[in-house]
């Protein structure tokens, strides 16, 4: 009996064959192939989350900052492009809005300084000032639009009218949500929301920009070279 019992264990010592071993390493395979891709997908959710919520900061300091402005009834008045909207103030460099109180007061109340710390690129829009836009005074200091990219390889979010995404939103069907080219009262403003079926055109303002690229120009927003809005995004909005 001894001796059967010394055998049995001597057997269950064989090492694994070269077919098992295979087949062994060929079922982790699959199952790494098969895990990979949702592991892939769950960290760049985290990551756009964790950019989501830096861009909710300066979602609440660019309001709180215009609101401010409102209340003092102090002048943020800036030169106006036709081809974007994109407000920059009198006498500043178009890659920042250095020295101009609102552009500081956002980065201040998001605990960041200039040129340290700063976003990439970071860039809000209210309703348009002018005569013939038809927005009223709440309007104009209202943020209804912000983009936000944390760094040069982060991807970007936005905020369009109450909804957040990482798509581009500008799309040729409006629904909403999304930016449109729209004409009013005989002028056509490119970058237009849709409020309460009311068409409210944007004015942007460019608290910080570290991509190089022009605002004021179709590169900044639109151009696939790597810095511009766009080549941050997931595509266009649908």
């Amino acid at each position: 009996m001894l001796k059967r019992v010394s055998k049995t264990k001597h057997k269950s010592r064989q090492a694994f064959t070269l077919v098992e071993l295979i087949v062994v390493l060929v079922i982790l395979a699959v199952i790494a192939a098969m895990l990979v891709p949702a592991l892939t997908g769950y960290i760049d959710r985290t990551r756009k989350e964790k950019y989501y919520t830096n861009a909710h900061y300066a979602l609440t300091a660019a309001q709180a900052t215009i609101s401010e402005l409102y209340a003092s009834r102090d002048s943020y008045t800036p030169v106006y492009y036709d081809a974007n909207n994109v407000a920059i103030p009198t006498n500043v460099n178009w890659k920042t809005s250095t020295n101009q109180k609102w552009g500081d007061k956002v980065l201040q109340l998001m605990d960041r300084k200039r040129g340290e710390n700063e976003p990439y690129i970071l860039v809000f829009g209210v309703g348009h000032p002018h005569e013939k836009a038809g927005c009223s005074t709440s309007e104009q200091y209202t943020v209804y639009y912000l983009a936000y990219v944390e760094t040069p390889d982060a991807p970007a979010v936005f905020y369009v009218n109450g909804e957040w995404m990482y798509k581009y939103p500008r799309n040729s069907n409006n629904k909403g949500k999304v930016i449109a080219t729209k004409k009013i009262n005989g002028i056509e403003f490119r970058n237009t929301v849709v409020l309460n079926d009311a068409n409210v055109p944007l004015q942007f303002y460019v608290v910080s920009n570290e991509s190089g690229l022009d605002p004021t120009k179709s590169e900044f927003w639109t151009t696939k070279n790597g810095k511009s809005l766009f080549s941050h995004s997931d595509g266009f909005a649908d």
